[in-house]
């Protein structure tokens, strides 16, 4: 190979090696900004939101999980039951087939 068509190489390699990193840190910079808009404008941002590292207390999941379901209709309530029991019944039918729960070598004892 010629010095010229070395040295061509070499330098188109390394451009492209930097275009994968300007990408790279465009992408992250994008990540922070998406993230950075994500977050509310003030230090919290409400009664039933939680600044970063602060959990909700149990009342507070107890009273979004009743409100959740005081909003459901009626139907709604039977259809999400229904889907329950569909789902336990196929669970106790097939609990042989599925290998997940127990592990696929649960028949040697391990």
């Amino acid at each position: 190979m010629g010095k010229m068509k070395e040295e061509f190489l070499n330098n188109r390699e390394q451009e492209i090696i930097q275009e994968v990193i300007d990408a790279f840190m465009d992408d992250d910079y994008q990540l922070e900004e998406y993230y950075a808009s994500l977050k509310p404008e003030d230090d919290c941002c409400g009664n039933n939101c939680h600044c970063e590292g602060e959990s909700p207390t149990q009342e507070e999941v107890d009273k979004n999980w009743n409100d959740w379901w005081d909003s459901l209709s009626e139907m709604d309530k039977e259809k999400l039951y229904n889907e329950q029991k569909e789902a336990e019944e196929y669970f106790n039918n097939n609990e042989d087939k599925i290998n997940d729960v127990k592990g696929p070598n649960n028949q040697y004892g391990v």
